[in-house]
């Protein structure tokens, strides 16, 4: 993690703006924000994958949108997974390329 607090400090500097690196945090934060992957379903369970860690758990349907099916990408927004269309696109078309590649 690169934040200019963490150099600011190594480097002797005293006078830290903490609005700033409020703002640093936050956005480092964003930028870890976790996704999962729909693997499979068992019985009233969801097994989901943490695309950065693969770790492998299991979530209540319920918790879940209807629409959810394996292969869906996942993110927590307020506590709640929802589908991240954008990250589900960008999969879908990377798919798409490696299969349009394949078969030329």
């Amino acid at each position: 993690m690169d934040l200019n607090l963490l150099n600011n400090i190594s480097r002797g500097q005293n006078e830290i703006d903490m609005e700033e690196f409020q703002r640093e945090l936050t956005n480092k934060l964003e930028e870890m924000e976790n996704k999962f992957t729909v693997d499979r379903f068992e019985g009233d369970m969801a097994v989901l994958e943490n695309r950065d860690t693969g770790e492998m758990f299991n979530v209540s349907r319920n918790d879940l949108p209807q629409e959810v099916k394996e292969g869906t990408i996942l993110k927590i927004n307020n506590n709640k997974y929802e589908v991240d269309l954008e990250e589900q696109k960008i999969v879908e078309d990377r798919i798409k390329d490696k299969m349009n590649k394949l078969w030329k």
